[in-house]
């Protein structure tokens, strides 16, 4: 009687798992899709530090590895001294 029950519960099992993966195999496609992670924004705090925002090539960096020009809220921070250098040449008065 115990086998018997025992074996039963075993192959209910074994059938579960069969169609769980046969489920899963036919719904991936379907799954909803990871959440995007929000953009940063000038200033942002992140684990990293505060990000900025390049304003040559629009890439954010982290306000302590970037190339600052100026002082203040009037300053500027920049990816590479490339970028900060096409800047000047672009914004330079003549």
């Amino acid at each position: 009687m115990i086998v018997g029950l025992v074996a039963w519960i075993a192959r209910a099992l074994v059938v579960f798992f069969l169609i769980r993966m046969v489920l899963r195999l036919f719904s991936s496609g379907s799954r909803r899709p990871a959440p995007r992670p929000a953009s940063p924004t000038e200033g942002s705090e992140r684990t990293g530090g505060t990000l900025v925002r390049d304003p040559q090539c629009g890439t954010y960096v982290s306000k302590t590895r970037s190339f600052q020009v100026g002082r203040g809220a009037g300053a500027q921070y920049f990816c590479s001294l490339d970028c900060r250098d096409k800047h000047a040449a672009t914004h330079a008065r003549p």
